[in-house]
């Protein structure tokens, strides 16, 4: 299910409510002028709200977008376009600097002049405009249901900005450190492959020298490639797309990994259904799909069953990875793709938020579930391209 339709399933919101609300529009559409008179008032009583605004033409373009957005809540049509519309506009709320409690408010003021206009205008009148099975009251129920997608599409534009300022100054300073010390660990490595070689022309035992040596050696490897991990995240995420099973895709995977999944007692299993055939970067989503199998194998120490979900849907591909592991914390689901964040011993906290970066930029999405004790679903959702 794409985020739209789940936010369409959690308020409620039907076929019948867009019918209901195409045939109020001729009822209500008298009205909308009164609406914006009455929200641009209320806005400009409040000082805070009117510092967003630069100038009376400004002001006049939004009255004009108000109305027009308005038209468009009652125009009966609330497909995958309604939602991108809604999406730049509750960017644009963010972009100029609306506070998110106006925000509420706003909508919130919506909501009660068009139940004032729904209770005020004649009964009779709006009897006209729906069917005779809609029972008294339907028709604000109606209403409440859109202006609900409509405020949880604008909570959902703070979260997004929110999320990825959380995830972009962690990454630019660890962007910068890791530039800065980049020239000193090739000019340390460059320097321990010198006296490695000065040693072993020397009259030294090597007994004793060459186990520190491997041991540096080791921990410098390692600093390294967390160097260029953390490099390669700062860049743009560039996808080449082309046809690709994802069924062979994973039994690919299975077999590359067998070894690993039987050292583990760890069983899995691959349960396809639908189109699977996509159009994507099958290497970068096998550097994905690897990174999810590798947190299910080490969620389940003792063993168990990971199963793979494929799901081929006209939208896109789903793919869920469930595992019967240890499960984690509400408040961990919200950390674990937060870069550096790890709770292994001898992890990085980068594979998560690596993952989440490729699969947004086929413009999917990631997301994750879990409860302690019962396991953890990841969940990939790849659109079809349009």
């Amino acid at each position: 299910m794409n985020l739209f339709a789940e936010i369409k399933s959690y308020v409620g919101f039907q076929q019948l409510d867009a019918d209901r609300l195409l045939r109020l529009q001729p009822v209500v559409e008298p009205h909308f002028e009164d609406v914006v008179n009455e929200f641009y008032d209320r806005l400009m009583a409040h000082p805070r709200a009117r510092g967003v605004f630069v100038g009376p033409e400004q002001i006049e373009r939004l009255r004009q977008s108000l109305q027009d957005w308005l038209r468009s809540v009652f125009g009966g049509v609330y497909d995958q376009q309604y939602f991108k519309t809604r999406q730049r506009i509750g960017r644009v709320h963010v972009e100029v600097g609306l506070m998110p409690h106006f925000m509420f408010g706003a909508m919130n003021l919506i909501r009660n002049q068009f139940v004032e206009i729904l209770l005020d205008i004649e009964e009779e009148s709006v009897r006209e405009a729906l069917e005779e099975k809609d029972a008294p009251g339907q028709a604000v129920q109606s209403v409440d249901r859109i202006l609900d997608i409509e405020l949880t599409i604008m909570v959902q534009s703070y979260w997004n900005v929110l999320m990825k300022q959380k995830l972009e100054i962690p990454a630019a300073l660890a962007t910068g450190l890791a530039h800065e010390v980049r020239n000193p660990l090739n000019s340390i490595g460059l320097q321990m492959t010198l006296l490695e070689r000065k040693l072993r022309g020397a009259e030294v035992d090597s007994d004793v020298y060459e186990p520190v040596l491997e041991a540096v050696q080791i921990e410098l490897q390692r600093i390294q490639g967390l160097n260029s991990e953390i490099l390669d995240f700062a860049k743009p995420v560039d996808i080449e797309v082309a046809p690709a099973d994802l069924n062979e895709l994973f039994e690919e995977i299975q077999r590359a990994h067998q070894l690993t999944l039987d050292a583990g007692g760890v069983d899995m299993e691959i349960e396809t259904s639908g189109e699977i055939r996509l159009e994507c970067d099958r290497d970068r989503l096998t550097q994905v799909f690897i990174n999810l199998l590798t947190n299910a194998v080490e969620a389940m120490p003792e063993g168990g069953t990971i199963t793979v979900k494929i799901d081929g849907r006209e939208s896109g591909v789903v793919v869920e990875f469930i595992d019967d592991g240890q499960g984690m914390s509400p408040a961990l689901k919200y950390q674990i793709f937060d870069l550096f964040y790890t709770t292994k011993a001898g992890g990085t906290g980068i594979g998560l938020a690596i993952a989440r970066k490729i699969v947004e930029a086929h413009q999917g999405s990631l997301d994750v579930m879990s409860r302690p004790g019962e396991g953890t679903t990841f969940t990939v959702f790849l659109p079809r391209p349009h």
